[in-house]
């Protein structure tokens, strides 16, 4: 049987900047309050992408879901922070299918902190 996508769906991607190749900087730019990451995921759910998830904290701040493509997720971010594509390209990562799972794993159980 195949996966059922309304265009938002498809492949798994954690997308994101971290303290590895960002600075403190640039990591501000992208930094997310409680009210912009409510405003990230309601604008996300409006836009049909189901299982969002955020992380922003002074290390990192990534987004985590299924899409079509991982600009789309890379667009939400930058809509709502005052990083750009230009300065997000320059430092951050986009991991794919069991690359972007063994990464939620290591962030989580603090492998990578």
């Amino acid at each position: 049987m195949r996966e059922k996508t309304n265009g938002k769906q498809g492949t798994f991607y954690a997308i994101g900047l971290n303290y590895q190749k960002a600075d403190a900087d640039v990591r501000g730019k992208f930094s997310l309050s409680d009210a912009s990451k409510k405003a990230l995921l309601t604008q996300a759910k409006a836009e049909g992408f189901e299982g969002l998830m955020v992380i922003s904290t002074c290390n990192r701040t990534e987004v985590y879901g299924k899409a079509a493509h991982p600009f789309q997720l890379i667009k939400l971010l930058c809509q709502h922070t005052k990083g750009s594509l230009d300065e997000f390209e320059k430092v951050a990562f986009v991991y794919k299918k069991q690359a972007a799972i063994r990464h939620i794993f290591n962030v989580g159980t603090g492998l990578d902190s």
